[in-house]
């Protein structure tokens, strides 16, 4: 007797823990069983339930009738559907209204041998959970998985690959949105103009949804990975959830050009070009340079090769003479490099504007140059007697002066 009370025991004990609602699952409070004829209609909350059309009816009922029922949440329309039973097209549970409101169809009645269809069904509604509780960041952390994946060292012009990865950890139907974006000096390969945006569905807890992409780096780096966002609407409320940022490294060599030019005599240009590679791989440079038309070469190479080593700056001067005196612009100089997978790059530095003739500067004309009209000057003679007198007041005035700062009388 007492091992029959325990066996009895451990049973309504199972049976109780199977009957719980498990943590994260979706939770209905049942309102009953209702019966609802044709034009009929029935309050629950805030929803109303309004049995708009029936299968038609015939002389006896059939099993397979169907019946269409519109819903509206606070006088405003929110959804319908169309439930049968034992009808392989149509099913007889439909949950309503954003997944608040759940109907079971239990019986439909049909037939010339009644007044009116009518339909028996039961009514489920969802249990709010309260909003106090529990903050959205929390929520969307336990409702959604969502992560981004990026190989962590690539080399520049490679196709890297990009995984979104998001993940149902509720037995709720969520439609999301996601967005990303790539670093600045990165472009999306095969296609270029490809939108990084994602419309979709995850019905219940273990739908799982990837989505991918592949990119490349145009020029190598250390470059930060951006966020990718989701977005998501449950009751009425937004969620937005995002991932880590990280960091890529991208290897490489990069040439930078620079071209620079001094103005010397007799209509001479020394001209610079430097090459410094800011990348983190050795590569051969080949540099390419051009007269302008309205010069000639004096000394020097224009071009010339050089194995570039990581951070090191070569350069290569010549000397240019101009043919007149019209400025010149100096054509720029081209650069091409390989990186480690053979790929061919090139580069050019700026054109540089030079001045070629220096402005002279007008002479002012001298008090006493000549006219250059056709009227002959007259030259007198000097007058002796207006010299003497000048010369004598002059003696006079040194005198008095000399005087006063001796103190003579």
């Amino acid at each position: 007797m007492m091992n029959h009370d325990k066996i009895v025991i451990i049973f309504f004990f199972i049976l109780f823990l199977l009957v719980q609602p498990c943590a994260g699952e979706t939770e209905w409070i049942d309102h009953g069983q209702k019966t609802l004829y044709w034009g009929q209609t029935v309050n629950i909350n805030d929803y109303t339930i309004d049995a708009v059309d029936f299968s038609p009816s015939r002389f006896t009922d059939f099993e397979d009738d169907w019946v269409l029922l519109e819903i509206y949440e606070n006088e405003y329309y929110s959804d319908g559907a169309t439930l049968a039973i034992n009808n392989s097209h149509t099913n007889n549970t439909a949950i309503l209204c954003k997944d608040k409101l759940k109907i079971v169809v239990k019986e439909i009645i049909t037939g010339f041998d009644i007044a009116s269809p009518y339909v028996v069904f039961q009514v489920y509604v969802l249990k709010e959970e309260p909003v106090s509780t529990i903050s959205p960041e929390q929520w969307i952390n336990e409702t959604l998985e969502f992560s981004k994946c990026v190989s962590g060292e690539m080399y520049a012009g490679d196709w890297i690959n990009v995984e979104i990865r998001v993940k149902g950890l509720k037995d709720i139907d969520l439609d999301i949105r996601i967005n990303d974006s790539i670093p600045t000096g990165f472009e999306l390969v095969p296609d270029p103009g490809k939108k990084l945006m994602w419309n979709m569905a995850l019905p219940d807890k273990k739908s799982t949804d990837l989505r991918q992409y592949t990119m490349k780096a145009t020029k190598p780096g250390t470059f930060t990975i951006p966020c990718a966002r989701v977005v998501l609407e449950y009751r009425g409320a937004t969620y937005t959830k995002f991932t880590d940022t990280s960091q890529i490294i991208i290897h490489g060599p990069d040439i930078n050009a620079t071209k620079t030019a001094e103005i010397l005599e007799n209509k001479s240009i020394a001209v610079t070009v430097s090459v410094k590679n800011i990348g983190d791989r050795v590569t051969m440079v080949y540099v390419a340079d051009e007269i302008p038309e309205n010069a000639e070469l004096v000394s020097g190479d224009l071009d010339f090769e050089v194995v570039a080593q990581p951070g090191k700056t070569y350069s290569n001067d010549y000397i240019l003479r101009a043919n007149n005196n019209n400025n010149i612009d100096l054509p720029p100089v081209t650069v091409t490099f390989k990186d480690n997978r053979e790929r061919e790059y090139e580069v050019k530095s700026e054109i540089v504007h030079v001045a070629v003739q220096t402005p002279t500067p007008t002479p002012t004309p001298s008090p006493t140059a000549m006219s250059n009209s056709t009227q002959t000057s007259e030259i007198t003679e000097p007058d002796n007697s207006s010299i003497t007198e000048k010369l004598g007041s002059i003696i006079a005035i040194l005198y008095n002066t000399i005087c006063k700062l001796l103190n003579i009388k």
